[in-house]
């Protein structure tokens, strides 16, 4: 009459010694121009650079951004995960970590709160400067790849050529003092760095090559 006793000490024993499984990771296959538009920047929040949350939270916008293989897009796709965080001065940041938050912002969908990977992922406090407003909103930018853009000999025609503007290590749709202009590519609302082989140079005539990327451009985009 023991044996059903000693079975079920031998199962729970080894529910507890199995390994937990690992977090889902999302790996959303996307071809290039999937209308996703651009990848927004996201920054942790800091009280420096937006205001102590109790006082400065009404100044803040909730938005939704998507979550697609660990980027955010306005653009809801098809597996992409509703993440809200706020915009405020065009910038977009995860929501404070303090307790007290939960449940403070009545306009806040704390269904949709990030979790513990989006606060890995997003950037660090940077100290405070200001952003001209006339440069609008940041819009993110990565590096040329054949395997998302096909071959450039073929495809560039589908290209548009476009100016942005770099101001300290980020891109902008507008002009203000102290930006300096960059050419690339835009294809279906993605905005991408030409390729870097030099047969491309002076090939596509529609290209403004005075404004070509530098080396410090293809540094800091990322490789889609």
């Amino acid at each position: 009459m023991r044996i059903p006793h000693l079975v079920t000490v031998a199962l729970l024993g080894a529910v507890i010694a199995a390994p937990a499984p690992a977090s889902a990771q999302l790996n959303i296959q996307l071809r290039f121009g999937s209308r996703l538009g651009p990848e927004i920047g996201v920054f942790a929040y800091s009280p420096e650079r937006y205001g102590d949350w109790r006082t400065s939270y009404r100044r803040w916008t909730p938005v939704t951004l998507y979550d697609v293989n660990g980027r955010y897009y306005r653009t809801q796709v098809t597996g992409g995960r509703p993440v809200l965080v706020y915009a405020y001065n065009n910038e977009y940041f995860l929501p404070p970590q303090d307790g007290g938050w939960r449940g403070f912002d009545r306009r806040y969908n704390y269904q949709r709160a990030p979790g513990s990977d989006d606060y890995r992922r997003t950037r660090p406090y940077e100290p405070p400067y200001r952003i001209d407003p006339r440069l609008g909103a940041e819009i993110g930018v990565v590096d040329f790849s054949p395997e998302r853009a096909g071959d450039w000999r073929r495809n560039y025609r589908r290209w548009t050529p476009v100016t942005l503007y770099e101001f300290r290590g980020r891109y902008y749709p507008n002009t203000a003092p102290g930006a300096r202009p960059v050419a690339m590519y835009r294809f279906q609302n993605e905005y991408f760095l030409p390729p870097r082989d030099q047969a491309w140079v002076g090939f596509d005539r529609r290209f403004n090559y005075q404004y070509q990327p530098t080396q410090e451009d293809r540094g800091r985009v990322r490789v889609p």
